[in-house]
C-alpha cells in the first residue's frame, strides 16, 4: 500500500472568457493567467498569496529574455504570484510524450528571504526545502501542483517517479480530495 508522499495539492486553471468577465477579470492578457481553482491538504504559503476578495492566481511567463541563465540552468517558465513574487520556477521534464495526457514539470519554492524591490518577507520562506511537481495539461489550461514536504533535493528523481507512474494512486488520491477553493 503506497503512502501519500504529498503534503498537498493545487489546481490552477485558465478561466473561461465569461466566468472572467463575470468576476471583472481582464480578457486577452499576454500573460496567461491560472486561478487556483481546487485544493486538497494545506500549504501555509497560500494563505499570504489570497487577495482582498480571497482568490489566489498565478502567471505563468516564459525565461527566456527574463532570466539571465545559459540555456541548461534556465527552467522553461515561472510561475508569478502577486506583488512579483517567484511562485516556483517550472523546468519541464525531458519526455518524448506527454504522461497520461500532462506534461510533468517539477520546481521548488522561492528560498530568498525577500522579494521585490521593496524586500517584502517571503511567505515561502518557512517551506524554502519543499519540492512541486507540476501536471500541466497539453493545451496549458491546467497546471496541477503537488507539493512534497522537504523535497528539494529529491525533486527530479519525483518527477520521473511521477512520469512513470509510480504516484497514480497518490494523485487519484489528492485529486478526490480536492476541494473548490473559490466560487467563482
Amino acid at each position: 500500500m503506497e503512502t501519500n508522499i504529498f503534503s498537498a495539492y493545487l489546481q490552477f486553471q485558465q478561466l473561461p472568457d465569461e466566468v472572467k468577465s463575470r468576476n471583472k477579470i481582464k480578457l486577452g492578457a499576454k500573460i496567461p493567467r491560472y486561478d487556483l481553482t481546487r485544493i486538497a491538504g494545506y500549504y501555509k504559503p497560500i494563505e499570504s498569496l489570497k487577495t482582498n476578495k480571497g482568490l489566489v492566481y498565478v502567471y505563468l511567463t516564459e525565461t527566456r529574455g527574463i532570466i539571465n541563465s545559459p540555456d541548461q540552468r534556465r527552467a522553461d517558465r515561472f510561475l508569478m504570484a502577486k506583488e512579483s513574487l517567484n511562485f516556483s520556477s517550472v523546468y519541464l521534464l525531458d519526455c518524448s510524450t506527454p504522461t497520461n495526457g500532462n506534461l510533468i514539470g517539477y520546481g521548488n519554492p522561492n528560498r530568498s528571504k525577500t522579494f521585490g524591490k521593496d524586500k517584502k518577507p517571503n511567505p515561502f520562506l518557512c517551506c524554502k526545502d519543499d519540492g512541486f511537481l507540476f501536471l500541466i495539461s497539453e493545451d496549458w489550461q491546467s497546471i496541477e501542483t503537488l507539493i512534497i514536504p522537504n523535497g528539494y533535493n529529491t525533486i527530479l528523481g519525483n518527477a520521473k517517479a511521477l512520469a512513470d507512474g509510480v504516484y497514480n494512486e497518490a494523485l487519484a488520491t489528492m485529486r478526490a480530495a480536492a476541494k473548490t477553493f473559490f466560487q467563482y
